[in-house]
């Protein structure tokens, strides 16, 4: 008798294992998809942003402005790749010249920063509960 209930109490213990090791990984991929999203907003807010702020003389540089996804939407790499005539992307000489003294793309990089980090931790907190809530036991 008590034999039958050590191998009923281990294979218990196992399903619940394999059960907790589809919960946790099923919790990592809502996170990272929540995350993902979280921060592609984020590059498109600044994007937005740093249109904004952008002189405009053309809109050439205005229009280069763009966010590109480097790491299947964990980073992302804004910039604004305008060319002049020689083919040379000026929107690093308007970014940085102390001449020109016309920086677009940090401004707007530090004005929406702390809220798209907020953005991203309220969302990894909305995949969990919503894990937990709904979709404890899903596999």
């Amino acid at each position: 008798m008590a034999r039958n209930r050590r191998k009923k109490f281990q294979r218990g213990n196992i399903d619940g294992v394999e059960n907790a090791v589809r919960n946790l990984r099923a919790l990592g991929e809502d996170v990272l998809f929540a995350a993902e999203l979280a921060l592609a907003d984020g590059a498109d807010m600044i994007v937005a942003d740093a249109k904004m702020r952008c002189p405009v003389k053309t809109g050439e540089l205005r229009d280069s402005i763009k966010a590109v996804d480097i790491a299947n939407g964990a980073a992302y790499q804004i910039s604004a790749d305008a060319r002049n005539e020689q083919g040379i992307p000026y929107g690093q000489f308007v970014e940085f010249d102390p001449r020109i003294n016309r920086p677009f793309l940090y401004p707007a990089i530090d004005a929406n920063i702390k809220f798209i980090r907020n953005d991203i931790k309220l969302a990894i907190q909305d995949a969990i509960r919503y894990r937990s809530s709904y979709g404890h036991g899903a596999a």
